[in-house]
């Protein structure tokens, strides 16, 4: 199947560049492993697209689709984002959500040295997320009674792009975008995000959870990557993705925690270097199985078997697999 990714890098001669450009609505051929500026489409033609594939007409023996943004993090160069979509979309698919996978390219250096850049370039970027990406899908639904699920996954800088890009949207109100746009499932993974931002009082993560119907947020007390020592801003509180969020958020009944730091130790018996410590999820098949019932939304979070109920908005991921 192709892959559609929603760039918002610059062009570089025959490919795309490191720093912010206009919106690029891509169709990725299956066997091309880069997203390239020849695979634009037309918005309009992009956009039919992924609803031909997410609504099969009732001649078409397949499912509806959910819609998954992936936003990817720092560091990450387009191949790798690309490589991490599908990822994503295969192991999901294999545990049985029908869902398509959409890119969220926004422009990284991909130089770990180079941090202060890319959070000042995902900032700037963020705004295309919900216009460009999240609310022509939200207009479609308006107008039908049969909607489509989208849902949001955001890994490393990725949340603090969505963090921003929700944000934005609500100071930037617009007549013709609907106030109560939303999302179905946010997810966020080893989250570049101040744990003290989610903190009950704080502004920052109100219209986040404004427009999203659940909050889910893996985090590793193992993180490197997210270690104070290693942050490259001044803002050192501890990241959610390292610590998870505090006890009371403005949304206690939709936003939960889940450690997975006994699990990353589980598998991996050492603690693996910074990056591998980072992205770990990208691999780990007790992660996958817990991210597909979290899509799906079948059971109950208080009874997904992958997890442990420690607190009335926290768990554990499981240590090992359970086989069916």
């Amino acid at each position: 199947m192709n892959s559609f990714v929603l760039s918002v890098r610059n062009q570089k001669n025959n490919s795309f560049g490191r720093a912010l450009g206009k919106p690029s609505y891509l169709e990725v051929p299956e066997n091309q492993n880069a997203p390239l500026p020849s695979h634009r489409l037309a918005r309009d033609q992009w956009f039919q697209a992924i609803i031909n594939l997410a609504t099969p007409s009732q001649e078409v023996n397949a499912p509806s689709l959910d819609i998954v943004f992936f936003v990817h993090g720092y560091n990450t160069s387009p191949d790798e984002a690309l490589h991490r979509q599908r990822k994503i979309q295969t192991e999901l698919r294999q545990r049985g959500l029908p869902c398509l996978v959409v890119g969220f390219d926004w422009p990284s250096a991909e130089q770990i040295a180079m941090y202060l850049y890319d959070r000042s370039e995902a900032q700037h970027a963020a705004l295309s997320l919900v216009n460009a990406g999240i609310i022509p899908f939200a207009l479609y639904n308006r107008a039908r009674t049969c909607s489509v699920n989208i849902h949001i996954m955001a890994h490393s800088m990725g949340g603090f792009v969505v963090r921003e890009a929700f944000r934005a949207s609500d100071k930037s109100r617009s007549t013709k975008v609907p106030s109560d746009w939303r999302v179905s499932q946010l997810v966020l993974f080893a989250a570049d995000i101040s744990s003290s931002s989610f903190q009950l009082g704080n502004p920052e993560m109100l219209p986040v959870f404004e427009h999203c119907g659940r909050l889910t947020n893996y985090f590793s007390g193992y993180d490197q990557a997210l270690a104070a020592s290693n942050l490259k801003h001044l803002d050192v509180d501890s990241r959610v993705g390292r610590v998870g969020m505090p006890t009371e958020t403005p949304g206690l009944t939709k936003a939960l925690d889940v450690d997975c730091g006994p699990r990353y130790i589980a598998a991996h018996n050492v603690l693996l270097d910074i990056a591998q410590s980072h992205a770990w999820y990208f691999s780990d098949p007790v992660w996958y199985d817990d991210l597909a019932h979290t899509l799906q939304g079948g059971v109950d979070r208080n009874l997904i078997p992958t997890r442990t109920k420690i607190g009335e908005n926290d768990f554990v991921l499981n240590k090992s697999q359970i086989l069916v």
